[in-house]
């Protein structure tokens, strides 16, 4: 009886191990901000790891790297100082995606639900780090400046993905409200909704 046990529980784990796939993602996205002098649509790339949870019902962790040549323009502050930026799209997206699955006339039809931290980088070459002087006069402070900022806010996302075999075509609208976390450091209406699609491999 615990040999058959066994078998069981281990024949459940193998299942599930085998359903696990890996998945690749390429498209194009748009942001929409007033901020931007000039408003492309960019590139993405990302990969996701995917595992059952109940029957039609996935969860996917991964992310992706966004690239656009839009330029914003906006005054950012910090420290007390305002300063004026002026910078490209690169954005990284890391997170978790609940998939449920259904079918229409046997088109089998994925609903995403995703919660992922949206993470924009623009240049910082002259605005100051966040470091703690000490006073103490026998003490060396050592300043560092990474000549780069980032914004980080999370990213509520829904969308559609159909498959025909290994090849998903997919559709997402997201809010990022950067305002709830930043509402003294950046504009208002900074960066709140965007739109993708892409086309998703399994490997």
């Amino acid at each position: 009886m615990k040999y058959l046990l066994f078998l069981l529980v281990s024949s459940f784990l193998n299942a599930q191990e085998m359903e696990k796939k890996w998945i690749i993602e390429m498209g194009g996205f748009q942001s929409f901000a007033k901020q931007k002098q000039s408003n492309q649509p960019g590139v993405l790339l990302g990969i996701w790891r995917g595992s059952p949870v109940e029957e039609n019902v996935r969860l996917e962790l991964g992310g992706n790297f966004r690239l656009s040549s839009s330029t914003y323009n906006f005054k950012y502050k910090k420290s007390g100082q305002t300063f004026d930026i002026e910078t490209k799209e690169y954005v990284l997206n890391l997170g978790a995606r609940m998939i449920k699955e259904f079918k229409i006339k046997n088109q089998r039809i994925e609903w995403i639900s995703e919660l992922s931290f949206n993470n924009i980088f623009f240049g910082g070459k002259d605005i100051p780090d966040d470091q703690e002087i000490e006073t103490n006069e026998n003490q060396v402070v050592l300043h560092t400046n990474f000549d780069s900022e980032n914004l980080s806010t999370l990213q509520f996302g829904q969308g559609l993905r159909i498959w025909k075999g290994n090849i998903g075509l997919g559709i997402k609208a997201s809010i990022t409200p950067y305002g709830l976390w930043y509402k003294t450091t950046v504009p208002n209406q900074f960066n709140v909704f965007s739109a993708e699609a892409t086309i998703s491999i399994k490997l």
